[in-house]
């Protein structure tokens, strides 16, 4: 047995180690080799100063390797799910217009007509007739055409006399 090959790392094997994952961080198109990079780095940091069998040496890189991922990896996924929810709207103009009154510009008949929205012509469907400059409330897109409903004005005050006086108890 004693022509068995023994490895025992020393301190710049892990720092070596540790500078050639991250440099694979630099051509690969993942994140995961920084971190073992880091503990390598920080093994060999740690073999600097104390000297130990090779079996403490990989339990050492794994703690290291564990204590860098783990904490960011969490980070991470909590900070992606935020910029997820902030980004649900994100280039869906259509979403943005839900719940916005837009003043029909083509009169719909059976179901269809068109609505003016900026400076951008829509189709827009619709369950009653609409005559050209009624106003109209999105309620959601399909597609390209905005669902809509009428909008029917406030009930006019007749010249002269005012609205009644909310009644106080």
């Amino acid at each position: 047995m004693d022509h068995l090959l023994v490895i025992r790392p020393e301190a710049w094997h892990w720092v070596t180690l540790g500078f050639v994952l991250m440099a694979l961080e630099i051509v690969l198109p993942e994140t995961l080799f920084l971190w073992f990079g880091i503990a390598g780095v920080a093994t060999g940091a740690t073999l600097f100063l104390v000297d130990m069998p090779t079996a403490y040496q990989i339990g050492l890189y794994g703690a290291f390797a564990l204590l860098s991922y783990v904490p960011v990896r969490i980070y991470v996924r909590r900070w992606q799910q935020g910029d997820m929810a902030a980004a649900r709207g994100l280039n869906q103009r259509a979403q943005s217009l839900v719940g916005q009154r837009v003043g029909v510009t083509e009169p719909v008949v059976n179901g269809f007509g068109a609505a003016r929205v900026g400076d951008s012509r829509w189709r827009i469907a619709c369950a009653e007739d609409l005559e050209v400059g009624a106003s109209a409330e999105v309620l959601s897109v399909v597609g390209t055409t905005l669902q809509v409903r009428r909008v029917t004005a406030p009930a006019a005050v007749p010249e002269g006399s005012e609205p009644a006086a909310p009644i106080s108890g």
